[in-house]
């Protein structure tokens, strides 16, 4: 079930997904994202610090890209809307 973030209300996490793909080979760091979600508690107490990188998830269907997925496999989605399937 994915879940809205708490101040964006176009944005939504999720670990399971439908109807997605991500774009291997394409890594972006967390400083080069238009859009970023900073998660509470991610500043420290981590290895690597900042080091967050992530890869762009699109649609199945069109290509349309729609977020992405961090190196937790965690799926970071933007302007997008849930479906209950």
């Amino acid at each position: 079930m994915p879940r809205v973030h708490e101040k964006y209300v176009t944005q939504y996490r999720a670990v399971f997904v439908v109807n997605c793909k991500i774009k291997k080979g394409l890594v972006s760091d967390e400083g080069s994202l238009k859009r970023k979600r900073v998660r509470k508690g991610c500043d420290g107490g981590g290895s690597g610090g900042g080091d967050v990188s992530f890869s762009p998830v699109c649609c199945s269907v069109c290509e349309t890209e729609v977020g992405v997925i961090d190196d937790d496999e965690i799926y970071h989605f933007f302007n997008v809307l849930p479906s209950e399937c």
